[in-house]
């Protein structure tokens, strides 16, 4: 039976080092040997720029052109931000697709602008390069910048909204959307170092001033307030028409309040407020249910559980650790957060099989979801409850609560490169009261259902392929949240213990193509019988299904995480230790099914906190837990195991490597919101037989060792905080035993790390597959022996508790 802790480096810290200045690429010339088309691209490329007029009624104001880049040019080193669109002089913005920014043009940047790229020399300049003695191309940055940008245009309507008048009108009659828009604008409450210049600053506020003023003069009955601006980088608008959209008056008012809203350059986007999604109970009610008292004198773990509040069923009431009240208790069905927390307290007893066997938890109630009338509870749609779940998150900290099971989905899906206003607000609030929220991937309507899942990675293509609401199926908002943990939904096992992907589970990836979901795990069939049970608020047990009773049985593993871990543990390292432990569907893990299987799994299904922090004495797992400031790198050297390294040095095994990060974001960078990479490399020594000279090669390969930046962010997970990789080296890789882990950061163009640093976690296994070797003993002591400060995982939870969580 595993019974080897988990190994913390407690002076993971004293690793991190200075890293070496990479002085980055040269000036790439994107027309060398191309002088003619070189010239027609800068003809109409200033051509493009003068036709940038200032907007209607704004004459002498600010204006936002979108500047979209060749595939090519968007690596940082190639970005027009030295010569073109100085930070220095003009303000730059994220675009909403990648390889996209939006900058903000001042009176007299566009006629400096057409002049500096009709500069650009046309002729290629050529030089011998003396290592090679090869030709290269060696273009002035001018040139090289002005090669880059495709193209350049007027931030225009189909930038600010992705809907229809009648889409809109439609929408807004459900109460629960409050009946508002939502507007983003381009400036907000002044901050520093926005803006480059106090001129500049003073036109943006006159900007807005001019906005605000448009819509008293639209001569329509609205409805203006503002969000605080710390959940959006400008100034948040709440527009509400005070006629029904359902009229012919009504319908003119919206559409003299999209017209202008569409032509005002302050306007970044419009959106339609989100309405709340929550899985309906299915199935006959079953008996009454059995639910264990807990015991006296045991110190369980706490899940929060954000819904519709809990039942008073007595012997569910006995796992309570506190409750907020703020909904009226006659009118509201408590069925959706009953079902909830009966998993989180009761799952194991209710369900059979080791997927389930996870430490019972008890469960703080926020019931903050409204049954009946959304609209008089929050008015102003779901920004709202968010505001409302801020203040009430004071009550759940003070009673140990970290981990929060929200298990409510907006009916929005993700957009490929926009992160979502409800994304970056729960992100906030996250990083303000340091907890970690679980969300569902969300769930398919009846309509959109697909096929179940086939054992042949051939017919899962076809099915794929074929399914005919390609596009539509894309998780809900906000699970493109970064700092939550997202949970597809996965079917029970079969009788042979198989799992697969349910038929309504939404797919990723995120937004920018970040990898969400994080993780899945059991949420029922789409069947009246579902095979996963819970509790009604009477107390009996009935089955249903959705990615809403899914993601509860995640937040059970990670609040049983941070209990056991005695002194507590960084989020980061809660979250880490999870995927880290997760394992693909067996029906999902044929290589043809590689890259699609994360779109609807993630990393898996968790193993229960036992079977992750006790290893067995074939592996060994080690965490590093730290920061990495700015212009640092952590580089830690050790040994393979000296049984997994052949006479010749050649070192077979297996290396399983994960990272899970908190970088700064920023909704103003658009597509670009994640402020900093941290890329995580397992590298082993190569000397040079010749030299002597010892170098590093990467061995767990992955897509971000090639390809132009474009294909890095696709493929590779460049950007995206949570990053997993494995390898088996059946044969043995090398010729050395000599290894180094190594964590590199990258800061986007234009943006400095400030003096916090980067919080990370990376969790690096090494195994012998065959299971024959003692890795752990072997590798701690050389460990040990070198200086290493390596110490045993601190299993905290109550000795009563304990035989659950070794699985006996």
């Amino acid at each position: 039976m595993p019974n080897n802790p988990v190994q913390i480096v407690l002076n993971a810290q004293d690793y991190v080092q200075i890293a070496e200045v990479n002085a980055g690429g040269s000036n790439k010339d994107f027309y060398a040997g191309r002088d003619e088309a070189f010239s027609a691209h800068k003809r109409e490329l200033a051509q493009q720029i003068a036709q940038l007029e200032p907007p209607p009624g704004v004459q002498g104001s600010l204006q936002y052109a979108c500047v979209e880049l060749e595939d090519s040019g968007w690596a940082k080193s190639h970005r027009p931000s030295r010569t073109l669109f100085q930070s220095a002089k003009m303000r730059t913005l994220g675009g909403n697709d990648l390889g996209t920014f939006v900058v903000e043009l001042a009176p007299g940047d566009i006629r400096e602008l057409t002049n500096k790229v009709q500069n650009a020399e046309d002729q290629t300049r050529w030089v011998t390069n003396p290592r090679t003695n090869k030709r290269e191309a060696k273009p002035s940055r001018l040139r090289s910048e002005v090669g880059a940008i495709r193209k350049v245009r007027l931030y225009g309507p189909e930038d600010r909204r992705k809907f229809t008048l009648d889409q809109a009108l439609e929408w807004l009659s459900d109460p629960r959307t409050g009946g508002v828009y939502y507007v983003e604008t381009f400036v907000g409450k002044p901050r520093r170092k926005i803006f480059p210049t106090a001129d500049r600053q003073q036109l943006a506020h006159a900007l807005l001033e001019n906005f605000r003023t448009g819509l008293e003069r639209l001569n329509i009955a609205v409805e203006i307030s503002t969000f605080d601006t710390h959940w959006t980088p400008g100034t948040l608008y709440v527009i509400k028409i005070a006629v029904a959209p359902t009229t012919a008056e009504g319908r003119a008012a919206h559409k003299a309040l999209i017209e202008y809203l569409d032509r005002h350059s302050a306007v970044r986007s419009i959106l339609l407020p989100p309405v709340v999604q929550s899985s309906t109970l299915g199935g006959e009610d079953g008996e009454l249910a059995d639910v264990p008292r807990p015991l006296d004198d045991a110190k369980y773990p706490v899940v929060g559980i954000i819904d519709t509040g809990i039942s008073t069923y007595a012997p569910l009431t006995a796992w309570s650790a506190g409750g907020v009240e703020f909904l009226d208790s006659e009118e509201q069905d408590r069925s959706h957060g009953t079902f909830i927390a009966g998993l989180v307290s009761a799952g194991g007893n209710l369900n059979h099989g080791e997927i389930f066997q996870e430490v019972p938890c008890k469960y703080f109630d926020l019931g903050l979801h409204p049954t009946t009338d959304y609209d008089s509870y929050y008015p102003r749609g779901f920004l709202d409850f968010l505001e409302q779940l801020d203040i009430e998150l004071v009550f759940a900290k003070e009673a140990g609560v970290r981990v929060f099971n929200m298990s409510l989905s907006v009916t929005l899906p993700v957009e490929d490169a926009n992160y979502s206003l409800f994304a970056h607000a729960l992100d906030q609030i996250a990083d303000k009261h340091n907890v970690l929220f679980v969300l569902p991937a969300g769930n398919l309507e009846p309509a959109r259902l697909r096929d179940e899942w086939p054992d042949d990675p051939d017919a899962c293509l076809k099915m794929l392929a074929e399914y005919r609401h390609q596009g539509k199926d894309r998780i809900y908002q906000p699970a493109d949240s970064l700092r939550s943990v997202v949970v597809g939904a996965l079917n029970p096992p079969t009788a042979e213990g198989k799992l697969c992907p349910s038929r309504y589970t939404r797919r990723g990836p995120g937004p920018s193509l970040g990898a969400k979901p994080d993780l899945a795990h059991v949420g029922g069939r789409a069947d009246a019988e579902s095979g996963l049970l819970s509790l009604t608020p009477a107390g009996r047990v009935v089955s249903s299904c959705g990615t809403s009773f899914a993601a509860p049985l995640v937040a059970k593993t990670l609040a049983v995480l941070d209990r056991a871990i005695a002194g507590g543990a960084p989020l980061e390292m809660l979250a880490a230790l999870a995927v880290h432990s997760a394992e693909i569907p067996s029906p999902l893990k044929h290589r043809k099914l590689s890259r699609i299987s994360k779109d609807f799994v993630g990393a898996g299904s968790p193993k229960p906190a036992a079977s992750t922090l006790l290893l067995a004495d074939s592996e060994i797992t080690l965490v590093f837990s730290g920061t990495l400031k700015r212009g640092a790198e952590l580089a830690f050297s050790f040994a393979w195991p000296a049984s997994l390294v052949t006479a010749e040095g050649s070192c077979r095994g297996r290396a399983k490597l994960t990272l899970v990060y908190r970088p700064p974001i920023d909704r103003e960078y658009g597509a670009e919101f994640v402020l900093v990479n941290v890329d995580a490399w397992l590298r082993q020594a190569v000397v040079d037989r010749e030299t002597g000279e010892v170098s590093y090669t990467n061995r767990l390969k992955h897509d971000t060792d090639y390809g132009i930046e474009k294909e890095r962010i696709e493929h590779g997970a460049k950007w995206w905080p949570v990053k997993r990789f494995e390898r088996t080296f059946t044969k043995g890789v090398g010729a050395s035993s000599q290894w180094r882990l190594v964590l590199e950061s990258l800061c986007r163009s234009e943006y400095a790390m400030d003096d916090d640093g980067v919080a990370f976690c990376a969790v690096l296994t090494i195994s012998d597959p065959t299971g024959e070797e003692q890795i752990f003993n072997e590798v701690r002591q050389q460990l040990q022996a070198n200086g290493v400060n390596v110490a045993d995982i601190q299993i905290a939870l109550s000795p009563q508790l304990r035989p659950r969580l070794g699985g006996t």
